[in-house]
């Protein structure tokens, strides 16, 4: 917001001196007489590039957690030369937050809520939800940059929030050739339907069915080279390709090549973006599948750099080849020349995953739990020209959900009424440490696992609170109990300080916000939905019923309307 003030008063003084200087012609008897138009008037071309609201380039990690790369903890194994370089240009985080799992951040990341807001509890992920998780009434930050900025929007990579099939119906094992579905028709509800003018990605990254790209929805693959994938490694031209659970997908399907893809195919939207609406700032929104399960890492990088074989583990090597995609992305910005024009973003979607590989861990926990190591997640912005370089951001804490908010500040694009409802920005804290007014009081985690495969039911595990240094956990299953941590001198959760008196009012209302801010939340309520007590269990998917979407949430049903 800052920025559109400062082009919008140097406009106007190039304006004031323009006209000036030809009112100083006018005095002048023998100076030519300009145009009145021009007296006014920027030139077009020169007025359109001041207005110009900053590309932005969003790489989002996935499973990697701030033990995982540099510039956190100091104890990284892995050389990411590319992300200490953005570092040393940019802007750390060190205090952000994610949910547990994949799926509810990349929705907390693209909604501004948080995940219980949406369609389930905790998320939509894949074809078999049948649709994303934003509700009719949200938008999400593609369109509000498109339709509000005039943003020109690119998503590539994993996707993993939910969608439909082009008839409504689906096979789970055999997802493409099983249904009968014309897949020259586009997918439902899938990135271009909220905001996306260009996509090309895969319902579910590289770990789960189906194992082929859509381009703009549509999929890559003819119906004649769908094979169905067993379990297992396969020689690819690649590398050592992974399948990690049996399912259809393109018979030259080749998980070592997942990133390297992406990659390129940003780089032509990046090419296609310059040659047809250069004038325009565009919105690029890069979902890795590093390094998620299977760990496939390729034979070489496309430079001609080994991966495959580089470090102890498959883990680490596909670590090292996310720092070469990071730096591609970022050369493709900067040999453009759009390097002072643009936002750089890394983030990743939840902590790290469960390793022995490292000797000295700072944090507790590990993906899928609601310990620091579960949901702490890397942040940089990089900005050239405009945020400051090198340094750190400790004193306050922020979600992935803010990022949201923080974006359509920057960019002065306003947020619809009902989205983004949890965001808050954090656009002057990015420009100074002491910039800390109007930043979150509370931050809320929700951590689900499996409880029965078969019947998929989601279990809310354990759920946490952060208020200034404290973090309360309310542990719901298997036991009920609570635990309090003090992260200013106890950042690895080791010890619990619930029993302490000196706590326990701020304890208590630490539980009662968490419980506001939980899967009931209060705006629900306000609008009409129907809540009774259900138990601790969460079903999905949700039952249609009349136009109405059931939720079972911790101790709750919410029933509410669906409305366009």
């Amino acid at each position: 917001m800052r920025l559109q003030i400062i082009v919008s008063l140097l406009i106007l003084i190039l304006k004031q001196e323009r006209v000036a200087s030809d009112l100083a012609k006018s005095e002048d008897p023998t100076a030519e007489k300009s145009n009145i138009n021009e007296q006014t008037n920027l030139d077009p071309d020169l007025e359109n590039q001041l207005k110009k609201k900053p590309n932005i380039l969003l790489i989002l990690a996935d499973d990697v957690g701030t033990e995982d790369v540099p510039g956190y903890w100091g104890n990284h194994i892995v050389e990411m030369p590319n992300i200490e370089k953005l570092q040393s240009q940019g802007v750390t985080f060190l205090d952000v937050h994610s949910t547990p799992l994949c799926a509810p951040s990349r929705y907390m990341l693209l909604s501004g809520n948080y995940q219980h807001r949406g369609l389930k509890t905790p998320s939509a992920w894949n074809f078999w939800d049948g649709q994303n998780q934003f509700l009719h009434n949200q938008q999400s930050i593609a369109q509000v940059l498109k339709e509000s900025a005039g943003y020109h929007t690119w998503m590539a990579g994993k996707w993993h929030i939910g969608l439909g099939t082009p008839n409504g119906q689906w096979d789970h094992t055999h997802l493409l050739s099983g249904i009968g579905a014309n897949w020259t028709n586009p997918v439902t509800d899938g990135p271009n339907d909220i905001g996306f003018d260009q996509t090309y990605y895969t319902a579910g990254g590289i770990q789960e069915a189906p194992y082929a790209f859509f381009r703009n929805g549509i999929l890559e693959t003819d119906l004649s080279n769908v094979v169905l994938w067993p379990k297992g490694k396969y020689k690819m031209e690649g590398g050592l390709s992974a399948i990690r659970k049996e399912g259809e997908g393109d018979k030259a399907w080749d998980s070592t090549t997942y990133n390297m893809k992406v990659v390129n195919e940003t780089k032509a939207f990046l090419d296609h973006h310059m040659e047809n609406r250069a004038a325009d700032p565009f919105f690029a929104y890069v979902a890795l599948g590093a390094v998620h399960l299977p760990h496939s890492p390729p034979d070489y990088y496309m430079d001609g750099t080994p991966v495959a074989g580089q470090y102890a583990n498959p883990h680490f090597d596909v670590l090292f080849e996310m720092d070469k995609v990071v730096g591609s992305l970022i050369r493709d910005i900067e040999d453009r020349g759009l390097a002072e024009d643009t936002i750089i973003i890394f983030a990743s979607d939840n902590g790290g995953i469960s390793s022995d590989s490292y000797e000295h861990k700072t944090l507790r926990g590990h993906k899928g739990q609601i310990y620091e190591g579960g949901h702490r997640v890397p942040l940089v912005f990089r900005y050239d020209g405009h945020w400051p370089k090198g340094e750190t951001r400790t004193s306050k804490f922020v979600g992935l959900n803010d990022v949201y908010a923080t974006l359509a500040d920057i960019v002065d694009a306003p947020v619809p009424p009902r989205s983004a409802q949890d965001s808050v920005s954090f656009a002057s804290y990015i420009e100074s440490e002491e910039n800390t007014d109007g930043l979150r009081e509370y931050l809320g985690v929700w951590a689900y696992k499996n409880y029965r495969e078969k019947v998929k039911f989601k279990l809310l595990q354990a759920e946490s609170l952060r208020y200034k240094n404290l973090k309360v956990v309310k542990h719901n299953e298997p036991r009920k109990f609570i635990e309090l941590f003090d992260l200013e001198n106890d950042l690895g959760e080791t010890k619990n300080i619930a029993e302490d008196k000196i706590h326990e009012a701020t304890l208590n209302d630490m539980l009662n916000e968490l419980k506001r801010l939980g899967p009931c939340p209060e705006e629900r309520k306000k609008e009409g939905a129907t809540i009774t007590l259900k138990g601790n269990y969460i079903a999905t998917p949700p039952v249609e019923d009349s136009g109405y979407i059931i939720h079972y949430a911790i101790m709750c049903k919410i029933v509410t309307p669906r409305v366009p």
